[in-house]
């Protein structure tokens, strides 16, 4: 279904964007992928459900606080395949950063695309945000080439700002500004109608 036909905007070709629920928060914790972990940050002690359930309530009540937005990625048969979230929104300047995690057995297959896309169109077309920045470590790879391929540019380096298997890395800064998305995926054709009473001599 191309946009236009598509009534529901959380809802792609590939993936919908959804809250967190409650049974999220309960649900049984799955092994963990700690290489994916250290992709968003760090490797951390392993937790028990219940050591994690507070925390997890606790983040669950910052979402929609500052534009902070927290969604869960799932495709179309139903199956969680990951994150996004935006962070450090500043409505003054019209700024917004925002990170992604797709779970390791579903790379490839599209559904980081389709959740940026997604994303990015909520910002940009009906919060009114003028600019996306996102950091990337610089042992991040496929990050990098992910973000130069929606049309991402390069900004800047900061170095040895992250310290992850035994040496310090990078921090790499790619934008994306409201102009540069109109050019990548241009908006709806929304009519702007008349008024009868608009028509009326005075």
């Amino acid at each position: 279904a191309n946009m236009n036909e598509n009534r529901n905007f959380w809802r792609g070709p590939l993936v919908r964007l959804r809250p967190v629920e409650q049974a999220d928060i309960d649900a049984e914790p799955t092994e963990p992928d700690t290489e994916n972990d250290r992709l968003i940050g760090s490797i951390d002690f392993p937790l028990s459900r219940e050591a994690n359930r507070e925390p997890d309530l606790e983040h669950a009540k910052q979402i929609g606080k500052d534009d902070y937005l927290f969604l869960l990625i799932e495709n179309l048969d139903g199956q969680t395949v990951g994150f996004i979230h935006s962070h450090d929104c500043v409505r003054r300047n019209g700024t917004f950063k925002y990170a992604l995690g797709i779970d390791y057995q579903f790379w490839g297959r599209g559904y980081g695309r389709a959740a940026v896309m997604i994303f990015l169109r909520y910002f940009f077309r009906e919060l009114g945000y003028q600019k996306c920045t996102t950091p990337i470590y610089s042992f991040n790879e496929r990050s990098i080439r992910f973000h130069e391929s929606i049309g991402f540019r390069f900004e800047g380096r900061i170095r040895n700002m992250i310290y992850t298997n035994g040496e310090y890395f990078d921090e790499l800064y790619f934008g994306l500004t409201k102009a540069e998305w109109d050019v990548i995926e241009p908006p709806l054709a929304l009519k702007r109608c008349v008024a009868r009473s608009e028509e009326m001599p005075s």
